[in-house]
């Protein structure tokens, strides 16, 4: 049977042991860097659309149109190996033209993940939308929870986190989508790489 990777919306989430290989990922273009573990793979664009194709939420108009999506996110990783597990932890990371209203960063967010909310079966807030610094940055951070349905019809409780980083013209938005019960450690693993992520706004 063909292995299930589940990716977040947009585009589209055990702690990491500082004596593991690690790499920074720049983007020298766009001002922005990141630091991965090895742990850690890139998903390619193939794989990408692949994984798009069979995700499936209880809205046909919403599954449509993510499916439709031609976006490839600027740094697409997931953690696990897909010819062996069924479900992938998956962090994804875009750059969208800002036509958001800043000043009130968590109001933001909510607005932004209001129209989502909609389209999910059982969204659930676990950490409401609020301004968290990152490297000196302020940036929007959400977590939350959700039902997708795989390809056999069955149910599965997804958690996600989102950070948002005003940028110019731009904000980069970072998702995570992270399939398992006991998600807290891998949430943790995953804050520590956003933690390092550094913005150039010169």
């Amino acid at each position: 049977m063909k292995k299930i990777t589940y990716f977040i919306i947009f585009a589209v989430i055990s702690s990491i042991v500082y004596t593991n290989p690690i790499q920074w990922r720049t983007l020298k273009s766009i001002g922005f860097s990141m630091q991965i573990p090895m742990t850690w793979s890139d998903v390619s664009e193939e794989e990408f659309h692949d994984n798009l194709q069979r995700v499936k939420f209880e809205s046909a108009t919403f599954t449509k149109l993510i499916r439709e999506n031609k976006e490839i996110p600027l740094i697409s990783l997931r953690r696990g190996d897909s010819d062996s597990e069924e479900f992938l932890t998956t962090i994804n990371v875009k750059l969208q033209a800002n036509n958001l209203e800043f000043r009130n960063i968590p109001n933001t967010l909510r607005k932004l993940l209001f129209y989502v909310s909609l389209q999910l079966k059982n969204f659930d807030y676990l950490i409401e939308p609020k301004t968290v610094r990152i490297n000196g940055k302020l940036a929007g951070y959400s977590l939350f929870s959700y039902k997708m349905i795989n390809e056999n019809g069955d149910e599965k409780k997804v958690f996600s986190a989102i950070w948002i980083f005003p940028f110019k013209e731009y904000y980069y938005f970072i998702g995570t989508a992270i399939p398992h019960d006991d998600f807290e450690p891998i949430l943790e693993e995953i804050k520590t790489i956003i933690n390092t992520v550094k913005i150039d706004s010169k």
